[in-house]
Protein backbone atom coordinates (compact mmCIF):
# COMPACT_ATOMS: atom_id res chain seq x y z
CA UNK A 1 0.00 0.00 0.00
CA UNK A 2 2.97 2.06 0.38
CA UNK A 3 3.72 2.13 -3.26
CA UNK A 4 0.19 3.35 -3.89
CA UNK A 5 0.26 6.29 -2.01
CA UNK A 6 3.86 7.03 -3.37
CA UNK A 7 1.94 6.90 -6.97
CA UNK A 8 -0.74 9.43 -5.41
CA UNK A 9 1.73 11.56 -4.21
CA UNK A 10 3.46 12.16 -7.18
CA UNK A 11 0.25 12.66 -9.43
CA UNK A 12 -0.44 15.39 -7.03
CA UNK A 13 3.17 16.92 -7.27
CA UNK A 14 2.79 16.63 -10.99
CA UNK A 15 -0.67 18.56 -11.44
CA UNK A 16 0.87 20.83 -8.80
CA UNK A 17 3.90 21.53 -11.44
CA UNK A 18 1.87 21.68 -14.67
CA UNK A 19 2.69 25.16 -16.23
CA UNK A 20 -0.11 27.62 -16.95
CA UNK A 21 0.77 27.46 -20.80
CA UNK A 22 -0.36 23.67 -21.12
CA UNK A 23 -4.18 24.56 -20.61
CA UNK A 24 -5.52 26.23 -23.77
CA UNK A 25 -9.49 25.77 -23.52
CA UNK A 26 -9.94 28.17 -20.49
CA UNK A 27 -13.44 29.51 -20.59
CA UNK A 28 -14.54 27.40 -23.67
CA UNK A 29 -16.99 24.93 -22.30
CA UNK A 30 -20.58 25.54 -22.40
CA UNK A 31 -23.63 24.34 -19.95
CA UNK A 32 -21.34 26.12 -16.60
CA UNK A 33 -24.40 24.77 -13.97
CA UNK A 34 -23.01 21.47 -14.79
CA UNK A 35 -19.64 22.84 -12.47
CA UNK A 36 -21.85 23.87 -9.40
CA UNK A 37 -21.70 20.93 -7.16
CA UNK A 38 -24.73 20.30 -4.43
CA UNK A 39 -24.25 18.94 -0.85
CA UNK A 40 -23.62 21.96 1.31
CA UNK A 41 -21.30 18.78 3.29
CA UNK A 42 -19.25 18.38 0.36
CA UNK A 43 -18.37 22.19 -0.42
CA UNK A 44 -17.97 22.87 2.90
CA UNK A 45 -14.86 20.00 2.54
CA UNK A 46 -13.76 22.21 -0.04
CA UNK A 47 -15.47 19.52 -2.96
CA UNK A 48 -12.91 17.36 -1.94
CA UNK A 49 -15.13 14.35 -1.71
CA UNK A 50 -13.74 11.71 -4.51
CA UNK A 51 -12.40 9.54 -2.32
CA UNK A 52 -15.09 9.66 0.84
CA UNK A 53 -18.43 9.48 -1.85
CA UNK A 54 -20.51 8.11 1.36
CA UNK A 55 -23.99 9.80 0.68
CA UNK A 56 -26.37 10.11 -2.10
CA UNK A 57 -24.58 13.62 -3.77
CA UNK A 58 -22.41 11.08 -4.75
CA UNK A 59 -24.33 10.65 -7.81
CA UNK A 60 -22.64 14.12 -9.11
CA UNK A 61 -19.01 13.51 -7.67
CA UNK A 62 -18.39 9.95 -7.79
CA UNK A 63 -21.11 7.68 -8.73
CA UNK A 64 -19.40 4.75 -7.26
CA UNK A 65 -19.95 5.68 -4.01
CA UNK A 66 -23.89 5.38 -4.18
CA UNK A 67 -23.16 1.55 -3.51
CA UNK A 68 -21.75 2.51 -0.27
CA UNK A 69 -25.41 3.19 0.61
CA UNK A 70 -26.90 0.82 3.18
CA UNK A 71 -30.38 2.45 3.38
CA UNK A 72 -32.75 4.17 0.66
CA UNK A 73 -31.80 7.90 0.92
CA UNK A 74 -32.97 11.32 -0.38
CA UNK A 75 -31.36 14.41 -0.65
CA UNK A 76 -32.51 18.14 -1.41
CA UNK A 77 -29.75 20.66 -1.40
CA UNK A 78 -30.31 24.61 -1.69
CA UNK A 79 -27.69 27.13 -3.21
CA UNK A 80 -28.22 31.31 -2.43
CA UNK A 81 -25.52 31.34 -5.75
CA UNK A 82 -24.20 34.49 -6.74
CA UNK A 83 -25.75 36.83 -8.50
CA UNK A 84 -29.44 36.40 -6.87
CA UNK A 85 -28.95 32.93 -8.76
CA UNK A 86 -31.29 29.82 -7.18
CA UNK A 87 -30.09 26.14 -7.53
CA UNK A 88 -31.83 22.82 -6.63
CA UNK A 89 -30.35 19.47 -6.32
CA UNK A 90 -32.48 16.47 -5.85
CA UNK A 91 -30.89 13.34 -5.57
CA UNK A 92 -32.48 9.95 -4.43
CA UNK A 93 -30.89 6.77 -4.18
CA UNK A 94 -32.23 2.98 -3.32
CA UNK A 95 -29.54 -0.33 -2.43
CA UNK A 96 -31.21 -3.65 -4.07
CA UNK A 97 -29.61 -6.48 -3.07
CA UNK A 98 -27.64 -8.98 -5.69
CA UNK A 99 -28.67 -5.94 -8.05
CA UNK A 100 -26.56 -2.79 -6.96
CA UNK A 101 -27.56 0.32 -6.07
CA UNK A 102 -30.01 2.42 -8.61
CA UNK A 103 -30.25 6.71 -8.14
CA UNK A 104 -31.67 9.49 -9.59
CA UNK A 105 -31.10 13.25 -9.13
CA UNK A 106 -32.59 16.76 -10.74
CA UNK A 107 -31.09 19.74 -11.18
CA UNK A 108 -32.72 23.10 -11.84
CA UNK A 109 -30.68 26.75 -11.80
CA UNK A 110 -33.09 29.87 -12.29
CA UNK A 111 -31.85 32.92 -13.11
CA UNK A 112 -33.71 36.02 -12.36
CA UNK A 113 -36.19 37.49 -15.07
CA UNK A 114 -34.21 40.14 -17.01
CA UNK A 115 -35.83 43.22 -18.87
CA UNK A 116 -35.34 42.77 -22.70
CA UNK A 117 -33.19 46.08 -24.20
CA UNK A 118 -32.93 46.93 -27.30
CA UNK A 119 -30.54 49.12 -29.21
CA UNK A 120 -33.21 52.19 -29.98
CA UNK A 121 -34.33 51.26 -26.09
CA UNK A 122 -30.80 50.34 -24.10
CA UNK A 123 -32.93 51.38 -20.87
CA UNK A 124 -35.65 49.14 -21.63
CA UNK A 125 -38.33 48.01 -23.34
CA UNK A 126 -41.18 46.78 -20.88
CA UNK A 127 -40.61 43.17 -22.18
CA UNK A 128 -38.59 40.35 -19.62
CA UNK A 129 -37.13 37.05 -20.70
CA UNK A 130 -36.39 34.21 -18.26
CA UNK A 131 -33.50 31.65 -18.41
CA UNK A 132 -33.21 28.61 -16.86
CA UNK A 133 -31.00 25.17 -16.92
CA UNK A 134 -31.84 21.58 -16.45
CA UNK A 135 -30.62 18.05 -16.07
CA UNK A 136 -31.79 14.95 -15.51
CA UNK A 137 -29.94 11.80 -14.43
CA UNK A 138 -30.28 7.88 -13.73
CA UNK A 139 -27.08 5.99 -12.56
CA UNK A 140 -25.80 2.78 -10.96
CA UNK A 141 -23.18 1.32 -8.45
CA UNK A 142 -22.42 -2.20 -7.68
CA UNK A 143 -19.53 -3.78 -5.73
CA UNK A 144 -17.42 -5.85 -7.73
CA UNK A 145 -15.32 -7.37 -5.20
CA UNK A 146 -14.61 -7.15 -1.41
CA UNK A 147 -11.40 -9.28 0.62
CA UNK A 148 -10.94 -10.22 4.18
CA UNK A 149 -8.41 -7.62 4.33
CA UNK A 150 -11.44 -4.82 3.42
CA UNK A 151 -10.28 -4.19 0.40
CA UNK A 152 -13.06 -3.43 -1.95
CA UNK A 153 -13.78 -2.13 -5.14
CA UNK A 154 -17.01 -0.34 -6.80
CA UNK A 155 -17.89 1.09 -9.95
CA UNK A 156 -20.76 3.20 -11.12
CA UNK A 157 -22.39 5.30 -13.95
CA UNK A 158 -24.72 8.74 -14.37
CA UNK A 159 -26.22 9.23 -17.38
CA UNK A 160 -27.73 12.52 -18.12
CA UNK A 161 -29.90 14.97 -20.00
CA UNK A 162 -28.80 18.09 -20.72
CA UNK A 163 -31.18 21.02 -21.40
CA UNK A 164 -31.01 24.94 -21.27
CA UNK A 165 -32.99 27.38 -21.96
CA UNK A 166 -32.61 31.37 -22.72
CA UNK A 167 -35.98 33.42 -23.28
CA UNK A 168 -37.09 31.48 -26.46
CA UNK A 169 -33.94 29.69 -27.45
CA UNK A 170 -32.42 26.05 -26.33
CA UNK A 171 -30.09 23.72 -26.10
CA UNK A 172 -30.12 20.10 -25.24
CA UNK A 173 -27.46 17.37 -24.75
CA UNK A 174 -27.01 13.79 -23.14
CA UNK A 175 -23.81 12.95 -21.07
CA UNK A 176 -22.23 10.28 -19.04
CA UNK A 177 -20.07 10.09 -15.81
CA UNK A 178 -18.10 7.36 -14.53
CA UNK A 179 -16.98 6.56 -11.35
CA UNK A 180 -14.35 4.42 -9.52
CA UNK A 181 -14.00 3.87 -5.55
CA UNK A 182 -11.61 1.56 -3.77
CA UNK A 183 -11.00 0.82 -0.26
CA UNK A 184 -7.63 -0.41 0.05
CA UNK A 185 -7.73 -2.17 2.68
CA UNK A 186 -4.64 -0.48 4.49
CA UNK A 187 -6.29 1.31 7.58
CA UNK A 188 -8.98 3.59 6.58
CA UNK A 189 -6.92 4.60 3.49
CA UNK A 190 -10.02 5.20 0.76
CA UNK A 191 -9.06 6.14 -3.38
CA UNK A 192 -11.63 7.40 -5.88
CA UNK A 193 -11.95 8.17 -9.36
CA UNK A 194 -13.87 9.51 -11.75
CA UNK A 195 -14.77 11.33 -14.98
CA UNK A 196 -17.52 13.74 -15.21
CA UNK A 197 -19.75 15.09 -18.37
CA UNK A 198 -18.89 13.07 -21.02
CA UNK A 199 -20.65 13.61 -24.06
CA UNK A 200 -21.21 15.61 -27.20
CA UNK A 201 -21.20 18.93 -27.88
CA UNK A 202 -24.82 20.88 -27.67
CA UNK A 203 -25.92 23.75 -29.92
CA UNK A 204 -28.37 27.22 -28.81
CA UNK A 205 -31.13 27.24 -31.49
CA UNK A 206 -34.87 28.86 -31.75
CA UNK A 207 -37.01 31.26 -33.73
CA UNK A 208 -35.63 34.63 -32.28
CA UNK A 209 -32.04 33.58 -33.78
CA UNK A 210 -34.07 34.06 -37.10
CA UNK A 211 -35.16 37.38 -39.33
CA UNK A 212 -36.74 38.18 -42.47
CA UNK A 213 -37.07 40.93 -44.38
CA UNK A 214 -39.24 41.35 -47.85
CA UNK A 215 -36.59 42.60 -50.32
CA UNK A 216 -39.18 42.70 -53.73
CA UNK A 217 -42.97 42.18 -53.55
CA UNK A 218 -43.80 44.65 -50.43
CA UNK A 219 -47.31 46.00 -51.00
CA UNK A 220 -45.91 49.39 -49.78
CA UNK A 221 -44.10 49.99 -52.72
CA UNK A 222 -46.75 48.88 -55.21
CA UNK A 223 -47.37 52.93 -56.37
CA UNK A 224 -43.62 53.56 -56.99
CA UNK A 225 -42.61 54.14 -60.63
CA UNK A 226 -41.09 53.38 -62.68
CA UNK A 227 -39.82 50.30 -60.68
CA UNK A 228 -41.88 47.07 -61.91
CA UNK A 229 -44.06 44.36 -59.86
CA UNK A 230 -42.37 41.54 -58.69
CA UNK A 231 -43.51 38.52 -57.05
CA UNK A 232 -39.92 37.55 -55.14
CA UNK A 233 -40.52 35.88 -51.64
CA UNK A 234 -39.89 37.12 -48.23
CA UNK A 235 -36.06 36.36 -47.78
CA UNK A 236 -35.31 34.92 -44.79
CA UNK A 237 -31.94 34.88 -42.60
CA UNK A 238 -30.57 33.42 -39.52
CA UNK A 239 -27.97 33.51 -36.73
CA UNK A 240 -25.77 30.40 -36.81
CA UNK A 241 -24.65 29.84 -33.35
CA UNK A 242 -21.28 27.43 -32.63
CA UNK A 243 -21.31 24.34 -30.75
CA UNK A 244 -19.61 24.05 -27.76
CA UNK A 245 -18.14 21.24 -25.20
CA UNK A 246 -19.52 20.27 -22.29
CA UNK A 247 -17.41 21.05 -18.74
CA UNK A 248 -15.83 17.45 -18.56
CA UNK A 249 -13.92 17.05 -15.26
CA UNK A 250 -11.25 13.99 -14.04
CA UNK A 251 -11.13 13.90 -10.37
CA UNK A 252 -8.66 11.77 -8.02
CA UNK A 253 -9.08 11.95 -4.63
CA UNK A 254 -8.16 10.09 -1.51
CA UNK A 255 -9.09 10.04 1.86
CA UNK A 256 -8.22 8.49 5.53
CA UNK A 257 -9.18 9.05 9.01
CA UNK A 258 -6.43 10.51 10.80
CA UNK A 259 -8.66 9.99 14.05
CA UNK A 260 -11.40 7.37 14.34
CA UNK A 261 -11.73 6.23 18.42
CA UNK A 262 -15.13 6.05 18.50
CA UNK A 263 -16.97 9.16 19.89
CA UNK A 264 -14.04 11.20 17.63
CA UNK A 265 -13.88 10.88 13.66
CA UNK A 266 -11.78 13.35 12.03
CA UNK A 267 -11.04 12.48 8.23
CA UNK A 268 -8.62 14.01 5.78
CA UNK A 269 -9.67 14.65 2.03
CA UNK A 270 -7.86 15.27 -1.04
CA UNK A 271 -9.20 15.64 -4.61
CA UNK A 272 -7.17 16.74 -7.89
CA UNK A 273 -9.34 18.08 -10.86
CA UNK A 274 -8.15 18.52 -14.07
CA UNK A 275 -11.13 20.04 -16.20
CA UNK A 276 -10.90 20.71 -19.96
CA UNK A 277 -11.61 24.32 -19.55
CA UNK A 278 -9.43 25.70 -16.94
CA UNK A 279 -6.52 24.76 -15.30
CA UNK A 280 -5.73 22.59 -12.69
CA UNK A 281 -6.96 22.72 -9.37
CA UNK A 282 -6.19 20.87 -5.76
CA UNK A 283 -9.17 20.78 -3.11
CA UNK A 284 -8.98 20.23 0.43
CA UNK A 285 -10.86 19.51 3.24
CA UNK A 286 -11.11 18.31 6.88
CA UNK A 287 -14.68 16.98 8.67
CA UNK A 288 -14.58 16.12 12.45
CA UNK A 289 -17.43 14.24 13.88
CA UNK A 290 -18.67 13.94 17.82
CA UNK A 291 -19.95 10.91 18.13
CA UNK A 292 -21.78 10.66 14.70
CA UNK A 293 -24.16 13.28 15.82
CA UNK A 294 -22.21 16.91 14.92
CA UNK A 295 -19.91 18.05 12.24
CA UNK A 296 -17.03 20.94 11.66
CA UNK A 297 -15.71 20.77 8.39
CA UNK A 298 -13.35 23.19 6.49
CA UNK A 299 -11.51 22.93 3.48
CA UNK A 300 -9.43 25.09 0.83
CA UNK A 301 -9.67 25.10 -2.85
CA UNK A 302 -6.43 25.62 -4.71
CA UNK A 303 -6.25 26.72 -8.66
CA UNK A 304 -2.92 25.55 -9.86
CA UNK A 305 -0.42 27.81 -12.20
CA UNK A 306 0.40 31.45 -12.39
CA UNK A 307 -3.30 32.38 -12.90
CA UNK A 308 -3.68 31.30 -9.38
CA UNK A 309 -3.32 34.66 -7.71
CA UNK A 310 -6.70 35.73 -9.69
CA UNK A 311 -8.90 32.91 -9.11
CA UNK A 312 -11.66 34.22 -6.55
CA UNK A 313 -12.55 30.93 -4.86
CA UNK A 314 -10.77 29.52 -1.40
CA UNK A 315 -11.63 28.85 1.83
CA UNK A 316 -14.95 27.01 2.37
CA UNK A 317 -16.71 26.36 5.86
CA UNK A 318 -19.41 24.30 7.36
CA UNK A 319 -21.59 22.57 10.46
CA UNK A 320 -23.66 19.18 10.02
CA UNK A 321 -26.09 17.54 12.24
CA UNK A 322 -27.46 13.96 12.27
CA UNK A 323 -30.56 13.50 14.35
CA UNK A 324 -32.22 9.85 15.13
CA UNK A 325 -36.09 9.18 14.06
CA UNK A 326 -36.81 6.04 15.16
CA UNK A 327 -35.10 4.16 12.17
CA UNK A 328 -34.70 6.92 10.16
CA UNK A 329 -31.86 9.19 10.03
CA UNK A 330 -32.03 13.12 9.39
CA UNK A 331 -29.26 14.85 7.92
CA UNK A 332 -28.89 18.90 8.23
CA UNK A 333 -26.04 20.35 6.82
CA UNK A 334 -24.68 23.73 6.00
CA UNK A 335 -22.03 25.52 3.96
CA UNK A 336 -20.23 28.98 3.70
CA UNK A 337 -18.02 29.76 0.48
CA UNK A 338 -15.59 32.81 0.38
CA UNK A 339 -15.76 34.46 -3.52
CA UNK A 340 -13.44 37.04 -2.78
CA UNK A 341 -14.91 39.90 -4.62
CA UNK A 342 -18.18 38.20 -5.75
CA UNK A 343 -18.81 38.25 -1.98
CA UNK A 344 -20.08 34.42 -0.72
CA UNK A 345 -22.40 31.76 -1.62
CA UNK A 346 -24.36 29.67 1.23
CA UNK A 347 -25.60 26.09 0.84
CA UNK A 348 -28.18 24.58 2.88
CA UNK A 349 -28.97 20.89 2.57
CA UNK A 350 -31.37 18.22 3.90
CA UNK A 351 -30.90 14.44 3.91
CA UNK A 352 -33.07 11.41 4.82
CA UNK A 353 -32.24 7.98 4.79
CA UNK A 354 -35.46 5.49 5.86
Amino acid sequence: MRYITYILLIAFIALWTVPSHATTNVGTAGAQFLKIGPGARVDSLGGAFGALADDVTSIYWNPAGISQLEKMSFSDTQIFWLADIRYNYLAFAIPIEKVGTLGASVTFLNVPDTEITTLTKPDGTGLWYSAYDTAVSVAYARQLYEQESGAKLSVGLNAKYIHQQIHRESARGVAIDVGTLYHTGWRSLRIGMSFSNFGPEMRFSGPNLESGSEVAGDPRTADYRPFPETSNPTRTAALETIEFPLPSNFRLGIAYDIIDSGDNLLTLALDANHPNDNSERLNIGMEYWFRKMAAIRAGYKFRLGEDRADDEEGITLGLGIHLTLGKRLLALDYAFADFGRLQQAHRVSLGLQF
